[in-house]
Order: C-alpha cells, then sequence, then structure tokens
C-alpha cells in the first residue's frame, strides 16, 4: 500500500465537463505511479510513495506539473 495519495481533477476545455474513465499516472524522478481512472465526477485518486515536483500525464498526455502530494486540476 502506497504512503500518499493525490487528487487529479480532469476536465475538458469546454467549460468544465467532467471526464470520465480517464487514465491518469503521475511521474517522479524516481518513475512512475500505477495509473489510476477518474471517475463520474472527472477525479482520480492517485497512490504514490514518492514525494515533490510530479508531472501529470492523463491517457499518456502530459497535461501539468504539481507538488504532491496535493491535488491539482488538468484540462483535455
Amino acid at each position: 500500500m502506497s504512503k500518499y495519495h493525490s487528487k487529479i481533477y480532469v476536465e475538458y476545455r469546454n467549460g468544465g465537463t467532467k471526464a470520465e474513465g480517464k487514465k491518469v499516472v503521475l511521474g517522479f524522478n524516481v518513475g512512475m505511479t500505477k495509473p489510476a481512472f477518474t471517475d463520474r465526477y472527472g477525479v482520480a485518486i492517485v497512490e504514490h510513495d514518492a514525494v515533490g515536483r510530479a508531472t501529470v500525464y492523463v491517457s499518456g498526455s502530459r497535461l501539468g506539473e504539481f507538488q504532491a502530494p496535493g491535488e491539482t486540476v488538468v484540462f483535455l
């Protein structure tokens, strides 16, 4: 079981429609997390052991960075 959890909100740029069923992965200097998938509200809870700057990938596309653990919103 991972030590930390981060909450990623995934929305479409068309006015905030929530993106359901999207694969979310975080990238750290030490590697990538296991994938998590967004729920019907566009929220993915990603488990990780690393802390610090993380890159957010949604369905293979790099969409942003944030300080993990934490929360961030990314747009498709």
